[in-house]
């Protein structure tokens, strides 16, 4: 096996040269035939400017001009972020679990935060108003609603 490795060896040290001659000799020929070839003959008739023989970066279209704007740009005062969400008032059952205070209604469960929900008790039929708070973190299950006032519902 080590002898085929030799071998292999071999062969592949002595076509290298012969390989790299090849690439050096096409390189050759494609230099004779740019040095060969006519420069491009400029018309004085033509619109159209020849190209620059220079493969540098593109000159600048000096037919686009750019314009400032004058003046200072209008600003405005900064303001307190809000939110999209509205004071709402709905109606429903308070459920209690462990420190959760919910309102079940017929299409959600609010949690509610706040001092007014804290004397609800489980059973109540209440009606909540209140102001809905997504960004607050519980391990209670449902929606948040900071709850202003708290109403008997019959």
């Amino acid at each position: 096996m080590n002898r085929a490795l030799g071998l292999l060896l071999a062969v592949s040290a002595l076509s290298l040269p012969v390989a790299l001659t090849g690439c050096a000799a096409k390189s050759a020929d494609r230099a004779t035939d740019t040095a060969a070839a006519p420069a491009p003959s400029v018309s004085p008739a033509s619109s159209t400017p020849a190209p620059s023989p220079s493969k540098g970066a593109p000159s600048p279209d000096t037919s686009v001009l750019t314009t400032l704007p004058s003046g200072v740009p209008k600003t405005t005062a900064p303001h307190e972020p809000t939110d999209d969400f509205s004071v709402l008032t709905t109606t429903g059952q308070v459920r209690v679990a462990g420190a959760c205070v919910e309102l079940v209604t017929d299409k959600v469960v609010w949690v509610l935060i706040g001092p007014p929900a804290a004397g609800l008790r489980a059973g109540q039929r209440v009606k909540v108003t209140g102001l809905p708070d997504p960004g607050f973190e519980s391990q209670c299950t449902g929606s948040p609603l900071k709850v202003t006032t708290v109403t008997p519902s019959e």
